[in-house]
């Protein structure tokens, strides 16, 4: 008789679950950024130059937010230490689910810059863009992206990591082959 009221008791959860009204999975505000322009996905950004980029801000969760302050972060010297470069404040706009904004800024790039080989020969470095915005409950949260820039003039920086990992594997072999002609001498002694 368990086993009977085990085999409908299953359903009927199922069932319920099925009918009882979901509040939404995500309740915390959630950004998308995107950067538009002409040269969609790829940007070109002279160093030393000046250059206007377009973000758009989308809220893709349900509490409506207000934009607080954009920031950009670019790493110069491609140390993984980011240096901000340009702020602003948003005005606290409100943006509403499935609204966006725009946020037009200059960004100028520093004339001494590294950048990594990028496939089509253009130098690139990644842009670091942080949006700073405040929830209607009043918790202040950040949405980062970041974005691939062509840096037509930044120094390139060569990536010797294969020619590093060669050496590793040659010095080790070097210690396992120096350690086997120790150990076959004494064994011979």
């Amino acid at each position: 008789m368990e086993n009977w009221q085990h085999n409908i008791l299953i359903p009927l959860i199922v069932l319920l679950a099925i009918n009882i009204p979901h509040a939404d999975a995500q309740t915390n505000p959630q950004l998308s950024l995107t950067l538009v322009g002409p040269n969609m996905g790829h940007y070109l950004t002279p160093a030393g130059q000046t250059s206007t980029l377009k973000m758009e801000i989308l809220n893709v969760a349900r509490p409506d937010i207000y934009l607080l302050q954009g920031e950009a972060y670019l790493d110069p010297d491609l140390s993984g230490t980011w240096q901000l470069i340009h702020s602003e404040q948003l005005g606290g706009f409100h943006l509403a689910f499935l609204r966006s904004a725009f946020w037009t800024f200059d960004l100028t790039v520093p004339t001494k810059i590294q950048a990594a080989n990028a496939t089509d020969g253009t130098p690139q470095v990644n842009l670091l863009i942080k949006i700073v915005y405040l929830a209607v409950g009043g918790t202040q949260d950040v949405e980062q992206e970041m974005f691939a820039l062509g840096v037509p003039g930044a120094t390139i920086q060569q990536h010797n990591e294969a020619v590093w990992y060669g050496l590793a594997v040659v010095l080790i072999l070097m210690c396992i082959g120096m350690a086997y002609v120790v150990t076959k001498r004494r064994r011979s002694r």
